[in-house]
């Protein structure tokens, strides 16, 4: 049975934002500042950009192939590599995981001004009800997802409208060397490396394209709409953010064994409104978190959903209910897989993982639309990324070098994982390795299904 497509631009839409609004603003902000201090405001900027250049190829491949599993099929069209295209959906699958469970601790440091639960108590809780929700109907959760990134959203415009006044109170440019030289380079990049995790959900979009009404040119457009209106959000808030509340304290409000503040964000709110007004912010963070952690959860499934229909997965992944019209069993996966990663307990390590596994599929896509370009005639798309030179795609040729680049050089701090201690680049190459034997474990089930990848 098919998957329902009703979703419509508007939804399309709001489905991105309520990622992107719920993903990092709230939950990573602070520990961003405490990397570069007052330029939080540039790592913001340089971010959407690096961020944008991989929209466009998104929002090009979404309208020649308006499939879930997006990225696979965009390996798969590009390089016609079997191992290549199910490497690539599982990397994006895993990262989906990091991303829910660094949400679900974000939801936590807001949660615990409200009730005096344990952390990872209330991570799971959250999972739980978002995958019920979930299983429910992607209508369901769409139309819920107005409601949470609306009161989520709102949070943020408040930030900005009584925060505006406070522009221009500190050193906007004021790095944490206050130089700019070698250290505050590294600095600006690595927190690019982190707060990147803030603009992760449009990609998402295309994932859910076979629920999408006239996909090819809905899907791109959605695509633009919701990142462009992220990234002047963003920038206003952080610089609102540090010139109301120092690094150092947005730093601290991060902590979610911290009770004496709601979150970051909370804290700016209690500084730049009026005193108490952090719960109610505290509240709409809540709100948006959940958003975000409920549309990862969509977007996950749907690409287990995907996969298995290509035959990568096993095929029972790919069965819908026959009343909700939902991958069920993918939506139990999904679920189960989050919380394992929740135990990883560090925020900023989860985040870390996430991003780097997003610029390693970002790589992927740019890649895969500067191949397809060489090989097809770009008037037979229904959207064209812009800045081309002849065939040649240049934004997303920028774009696989920024995020090769970042993939390969900001990840290199070494961390401890239970008892292990070593870089965060090679234990998330070892967690990406699991594919090599899942594939091999699945080769003898898997049919390759040729009639399920997109024809020209």
């Amino acid at each position: 049975m098919a998957l329902e497509r009703s979703v419509s631009l508007r939804q399309a839409t709001f489905y991105g934002l309520g990622v992107i609004f719920g993903a990092g603003i709230y939950s990573l902000i602070g520990s961003t500042a405490g990397i570069i201090g007052n330029l939080l405001w540039l790592s913001f900027i340089i971010a959407s950009l690096i961020a944008a250049l991989t929209a466009f190829s998104y929002a090009e491949l979404s309208s020649y192939f308006p499939k879930e599993a997006a990225e696979s099929v965009y390996v798969k069209n590009a390089f016609k590599k079997e191992f290549l295209s199910f490497f690539i959906g599982f990397v994006v699958l895993i990262t989906l995981f990091f991303s829910i469970s660094t949400v679900a601790w974000g939801f936590t440091s807001y949660f615990k001004l409200f009730f005096s639960f344990p952390g990872l108590f209330v991570a799971i809780a959250i999972i739980i009800l978002c995958s019920i929700i979930n299983f429910v109907g992607i209508q369901e959760s769409v139309k819920l997802n107005y409601l949470l990134t609306i009161i989520g959203g709102s949070g943020l415009f408040l930030i900005i409208i009584f925060g505006l006044p406070f522009i221009g109170s500190v050193n906007l440019l004021e790095g944490p060397k206050n130089v700019f030289g070698v250290g505050l380079f590294s600095a600006i990049f690595s927190s690019v490396a982190l707060i990147f995790f803030a603009f992760i959900g449009f990609e998402g979009i295309a994932n859910i394209s076979e629920e999408v009404n006239a996909a090819k040119t809905t899907v791109p457009k959605a695509i633009i709409l919701s990142l462009f209106i992220a990234t002047i959000v963003y920038v206003l808030v952080a610089l609102v953010s540090v010139s109301v509340v120092s690094p150092i304290e947005l730093a601290n409000a991060t902590n979610p064994e911290n009770i004496l503040v709601g979150g970051p964000l909370a804290l700016v709110a209690e500084n730049a409104i009026m005193p108490g007004f952090g719960i109610w912010l505290s509240f709409a963070a809540l709100f948006a978190t959940a958003s975000t952690i409920l549309l990862l959860l969509v977007v996950s499934s749907r690409l287990s959903y995907g996969l298995s229909k290509l035959g990568f997965f096993p095929s029972f992944l790919s069965k819908t209910h026959s009343k909700t019209k939902t991958p069920f069993y993918s939506v139990i996966l999904v679920g189960i897989a989050s919380i394992c990663f929740l135990f990883v307990g560090n925020i900023e390590v989860l985040g870390n993982l996430t991003t780097m596994g997003t610029f390693l599929m970002f790589f992927a896509v740019n890649t895969s639309l500067i191949a397809i370009r060489v090989k097809e005639n770009p008037k037979k798309l229904n959207f064209i990324s812009p800045i081309n030179i002849g065939k040649w795609p240049i934004l997303a040729i920028f774009g696989a070098i920024f995020c090769i680049l970042m993939f390969l050089t900001q990840y290199w701090q070494s961390i401890t994982i239970f008892v292990f201690s070593l870089p965060l680049f090679v234990f998330g190459l070892i967690i990406f390795s699991i594919s090599v034997p899942l594939y091999l474990f699945f080769k003898k089930e898997r049919i390759v299904m040729k009639k399920h990848w997109p024809k020209k």
